[in-house]
Formats: C-alpha cells, structure tokens, sequence
C-alpha cells in the first residue's frame, strides 16, 4: 500500500519555503576538491577484467574501506580487486586467478604526509578470489579494526593481529558465506557489546547459468530479472572469535531481495539498530530491530521498498542520516539511470515519505546511475550534503539510448537547509570529468576536519578527493571508544544542536568508512554535545571547537575476562 507523501503536505511545503527563504547558507565552497590518488602513492587499478562474454560480476566489483589498521591515528586504505578470470579445462567452468600482484586487494598504509605506502604483502591482505566489498570492525574488541571482504564464492574475514598483520580465520570463525556477496556491515544488533556481522548477497548467476543479453545487436550485462535473488546473511557474535549464523531465526533470511547497499541506523529512535537493504530493481529491505530478538521487515508498510511512483527501482547505494535536522534519520537510495535516486524523509511515526520532487534530489540525478553514496556535510556548515559516484551498467548504453552515457560525472548535492542543489560546477576539476565509478568511502585522511572521499573507478586508477575547503568552517571532531564491549561504540548517537549523528561504518555501496563524527558549526561557536551509547548511557559534555577529542564511555569499563579476544 502507497503510503501518503506527508500528513500536512501544504504546512510541509510552506515550512521549507520560509526555510530557504530566510536560510543563512551560502553557495557551495569553489573548488572544494582535488584528486591527490597519483600524489599520494596509491599506485592501483580495478582490474574487474572485462571480457567479451560480459560476466555479470565485472560490473559490481569495487568495495574500498577507509580505517586505521595499525591504530596510529591515521586512516589507512583497502582497496578491493577484482581477479583474472581463466577459462575451464577439461569441461569445467571459467575460474579465478588473483595471483599476480595487479590482481591483490591492495592495504595502503597513510605515513602522515600526504602519502601512502603499500602494506598488503607484509599484511598478508592479498585476498581470494574475485572481490567484490569490505567491512571494517573490531569483532573481537582487541582495539584493532578487522577487516571482512565479500567475493563472488568464499568471502574472507581477516582478525588484525594489532602487529600490522591480519590471519585468515574465516574457517575457524564460522563466517565465510559464498554465493554472490556484496556490501557487508559490523553492527551490534543485540547490544552485547560485541558486533555482528550482515552480508548481503546479489543473484544466483553463475559461470554455469550465464546467458547472453544487450540490446541494438550488442552483447552487454544482463538485468538482474534474469536471476533469482539470494538470501541475505546475519552472523552473530558469539564473544569467543567465533560467529554463529541466525538469518533464519532472526527473518533476515527473506527470498525475493538482490542486495546491494547496506545502512544501519535507528530509524524509530527506540534505541536498537535496525537495517535498510537496497535491492535491484525488486522492492527495498527495511529490517526493524525487535529489541535484539530478530526483525520484522517493514519495507512496504513503511513507505521505504518503492519510490513515489509505487514501483521498484534499481536500488544500488544507501545512506541513513537526518538530512533536515529535525532529530529523525532520513534514508537515501541511489537507482539506474531515467528512474532517479530516491530520498525518503522520516515521518516520525516508523514510516517514511518519497520527497526526492519536492527537495530537488530527483532532478539532479534523472540521467545518472548511482553507486557509492553518503550524506557528507563538506562544508562543515551543519547540513548533511549528498554525494554519489556514478556510472551506468551498460558499457554501450550511448547506442541505444542517446541521452545516457556509460562513464558520469560525480554527483555532490549541497543541501540548502533541507533543499538540495547541484554544486559539482564549483568544487573542482575533478567533478567535470566523467568515470565508470562504483564504491566510495568517507573519512578525514590528512585529520584536518573536515571528510575527504575514496572512490573505486572500474579498470583505473582510485580517486582520492582532498576536501580543500570545508575546516573554513568551525566543526568539532569526536572519537568515541566504548568501555562495555563495543570498542569504537558502533550505534552510539549523538546529538549537538539541531543535528543528529549514528556512529557507524556501513552505508554507501560495497564500502566502510571512518567511524569518528566531523560536528560542521558553521561559523558559530562550540555546541553542547550529548552521547548516548550503545550501552544506553548518556554523556553530555562541551569539547573544544577545531580539533578532534577523544571521548571515552563513562562507567567500568568491560571485564576482560568476560570474553575471549579472538583467536592467537
């Protein structure tokens, strides 16, 4: 059932007229933005090795992870790679070569100058396979992010050993899924202080059930109506380096999704964190949290699984956050070209209605295909911006359909106090040219305070988007460390003024990002913050403006003996 657009839909629109009329937010920063990947050493390319038979796989590959491995206090990078896909032998179907160096996941290590250096080898971060996404998340609390990297077969979860080196511990940890994996998350669903672990899977397509499509005479990637959906995945926790899979008692293991985005957030405020799912070109998984008992899954009766139109879309990348300040998180979908992302705004009651019209978000992305997405306040002036990476799935799209094209533009959408404009004109040369992009991450590399941005480009070289302008403005950046478990608080809100943060890693698309809050004031003074914590706690405290702090739980902190850190 359509759910109505909003309950007072004249008062709805006269509010955001005043809001924008009397609104004290300048234009986007002019060029805010410049691609440091060939200065900063990252010396890579997707190698999603096409070929002529046009594999469903070589289109979805590239995941990238924003994270501090080492626990320096500097983010490093993961880039995932795609493999040489090698013909069968004696009848046998097509494999996987990820052997020679070009074909690795690729672990860069940040030297604090602006630069990277190459620690996959040492890391032993290699990888297996054809890669596709990358979770980053302490699973074990030991203080050092782990890493879970989704494939096309066996996914990998890699436990930091804290000494710059992971351990393959996939078998022993009972984590390793298969099929057609794509985006993945850590997140505490129970609130036991231990994250658990969501992976969603795309089609059942195989080497063995491949079948031929394109249009106009050419041979291209096939719509995902050709394949049967997979279940999607929920691993729990078990406190001793092991995890336990409970898709099936849990409901998360639903038939009918072809999963691709992942983002997690409170969407009720009830204090559990609950899950959005973007399907392909099926209705949207919104999974509500039943007190860390299971979940319901409320897509359709929430207004979130299909657009305004009451149809499904393409749905690739998403992001939850409040984009309008009213305390609610909002939800954001990215969909193919000529349907136009989808921006749901909370109608506070555990139902949502499509606003992508009114706020401008549909018009600037009719022509684009999106992927790799976050709300991202650039400019550090208290509104929640939008950014996408783009590229349509076709390679020869531009042949049948002339208004499209397969390499686009980036996408960086400034929100005007609720409405959305499309800046990418003023923020630099980098958002003039065009990319077959796909995952993108989020986090302040060079911590200056404000968010720079990863993105994977398929058969090139990463991007790396220096944010150049956005510490003009005043923000106060916060790392929080949890004491009941939990160590980077993982599902922690805080509030600060009108806005409203969920700490989390997950949302874009096949991607992870840095798990610290960048606070914009704008050029005002310093705000009273207040943390509640995944324990339930709250904490409210004044940190000093333009720098970051780090803010520990308050109460006794977990008993180590409690649980087992993780395998030796």
């Amino acid at each position: 059932m359509r759910r109505p657009r909003g309950i007072y839909p004249a008062a709805a629109a006269l509010a955001l007229f005043f809001a924008l009329r009397f609104s004290r937010a300048g234009p986007a920063v002019e060029g805010a933005f410049a691609d440091r990947a060939p200065a900063a050493g990252l010396a890579f390319r997707l190698e999603n090795h096409p070929t002529a038979e046009k594999y469903l796989i070589e289109t979805m590959t590239g995941g990238c992870a924003f994270l501090d491995y080492d626990a320096d206090g500097r983010l490093d990078i993961f880039l995932v790679n795609g493999a040489a896909i090698v013909a069968g032998a004696g009848g046998q179907p097509p494999g996987f070569d990820k052997t020679h160096p070009k074909y690795w996941n690729r672990l860069y290590r940040n030297t604090g100058n602006g630069r990277f250096v190459d620690a996959t080898e040492r890391a032993g971060a290699r990888g297996a396979g054809y890669g596709m996404g990358v979770a980053a998340g302490d699973y074990d609390n030991d203080g050092y992010p782990d890493l879970y990297v989704t494939n096309y077969g066996r996914n990998q979860l890699l436990r930091n050993r804290g000494d710059g080196t992971f351990q393959d511990v996939t078998g022993r940890a009972g984590a390793g899924g298969g099929g057609f994996s794509t985006s993945a998350a850590f997140f505490d669903y129970d609130r036991d202080g231990w994250l658990d672990l969501f992976v969603a899977r795309y089609v059942n397509w195989s080497f063995q059930n491949h079948i031929v499509c394109g249009l106009g005479g050419r041979r291209d990637y096939c719509h995902p109506k050709h394949f049967e959906g997979e279940r999607n995945l929920l691993f729990r926790n078990n406190r001793d380096g092991t995890f336990r899979d409970v898709s099936q008692e849990t409901g998360i293991a639903l038939g009918g999704g072809k999963s691709l985005g992942v983002a997690i957030e409170d969407l009720d405020r009830d204090g559990w964190p609950d899950i959005y799912v973007a399907n392909d070109s099926v209705p949207g998984f919104l999974f509500h949290n039943q007190a860390g008992r299971g979940f319901r899954e409320i897509g359709l009766e929430s207004g979130s699984a299909l657009n305004e139109n009451g149809s499904a879309f393409a749905g690739m990348g998403a992001d939850f956050a409040d984009y309008d300040n009213d305390g609610w998180p909002d939800l954001f979908v990215t969909a193919l070209s000529l349907e136009g992302f989808v921006l749901y705004r909370n109608q506070r009651d555990s139902t949502f209605s499509d606003v992508s019209q009114s706020a401008g978000v549909k018009k600037a992305s009719f022509y684009l295909s999106g992927w790799g997405t976050r709300f991202v306040d650039f400019d550090n002036d208290g509104w929640k911006d939008l950014f996408v990476a783009n590229s349509h799935v076709m390679r020869d799209i531009e042949h049948s359909i002339r208004t499209l094209s397969y390499l686009q533009p980036l996408l960086m959408l400034h929100n005007r106090r609720g409405a959305f404009e499309d800046a990418g004109a003023r923020l630099g040369p980098v958002f003039a040219q065009k990319f077959a992009a796909r995952g993108a991450a989020f986090g302040d590399y060079d911590n200056d305070g404000d968010l720079d941005i990863l993105v994977q480009v398929l058969g090139a070289q990463p991007l790396l988007l220096e944010n150049v302008a956005g510490s003009r403005n005043r923000w106060i950046g916060l790392e929080l460390a949890g004491s009941a478990g939990n160590r980077d608080a993982i599902g922690a809100v805080i509030r600060a003024g009108g806005q409203r943060h969920f700490v989390s890693r997950a949302s874009s698309y096949l991607s992870s990002n840095d798990p610290r809050v960048i606070v914009g004031l704008g050029g005002g003074p310093a705000e009273e913050i207040e943390i509640t914590w995944p324990s339930g706690r709250t904490q409210k405290l004044k940190p000093a403006a333009n720098r970051y702090t780090k803010i520990v739980e308050p109460g006794t902190p977990a008993n180590p003996a409690s649980g087992v850190s993780g395998p030796p």
